[in-house]
């Protein structure tokens, strides 16, 4: 009977031994739902091309980082799905032409707000540090793939001194369908309780890729355009 009583102790010191230890074991995968605020701008070589300013976006998604190295908590592959809307402003010389009609205005000044909105998945990866009481800080570095769904402009025609402004014009057909771009961030999670945590993100994102198809051209000098976006990202969300 005492062999019995030992062989069950021994067993249930095991069994929550074993318990307590995979409770403390890392999880294979994370999921995280954020969203927040853009500042982007364009950069272009195409001459008689001005950017006017940075603009405001948003970007929102869910994420998913996988653990590289069980039972560390430190190394992670980031993946997802995320929706950004990316808004420039360059402002250029051209003949003007007004959509959903005929008419051109020649030699016109126009200051273009292009909004674009893409579907991304990120490939990245994330280094975590261990747990400062209840913060985690991380750095990630990786891609951004993207896919185009949706360009549109505001465009505001400056033609003898009369400013005339035309709002949602259609950019898909000119608009690159792929952006590839760098992304680099640092961000900290905030443990709430057990798995449970807020994460905040400070964003870089750079694209590689020109914003427009080759066959888009200003119709006075005929150069191709050509334009680069790029800015930074404040992303804030919760892990699960």
């Amino acid at each position: 009977m005492k062999k019995i009583s030992s062989l069950l102790l021994i067993g249930i010191i095991f069994t929550q031994t074993v318990f307590s230890q995979a409770e403390k074991r890392p999880r294979l995968v994370e999921v995280s739902f954020f969203g927040g605020p853009t500042i982007m701008w364009a950069s272009t070589k195409t001459p008689d091309y001005k950017r006017k300013g940075a603009r405001i976006g948003g970007v929102y998604g869910a994420g998913i980082d996988i653990n590289l190295a069980q039972p560390l908590q430190n190394y992670y592959f980031t993946t997802g799905i995320t929706a950004r809307h990316i808004r420039s402003t360059l402002s250029f010389p051209d003949n003007y032409h007004v959509p959903y009609s005929d008419k051109i205005l020649d030699s016109s000044i126009v200051k273009a707000t292009y909004n674009a909105v893409y579907v991304t998945i990120p490939t990245a990866i994330k280094l975590k540090t261990d747990p400062f009481g209840r913060f985690i800080i991380y750095g990630t570095v990786g891609l951004d793939h993207g896919f185009c769904v949706s360009s549109k402009n505001k465009d505001e025609v400056t033609n003898k001194a009369k400013v005339e402004t035309y709002k949602k014009v259609d950019m898909y057909k000119k608009t690159l369908f792929f952006r590839e771009a760098l992304i680099a961030s640092v961000g900290f999670d905030f443990i709430i309780k057990g798995n449970t945590k807020a994460t905040f993100a400070f964003v870089f994102n750079n694209a590689f890729t020109n914003s427009y198809r080759k066959t888009y051209t200003n119709n006075i000098s005929g150069e191709k355009v050509s334009a680069n976006t790029r800015g930074f990202e404040f992303q804030f969300g919760f892990i699960f």
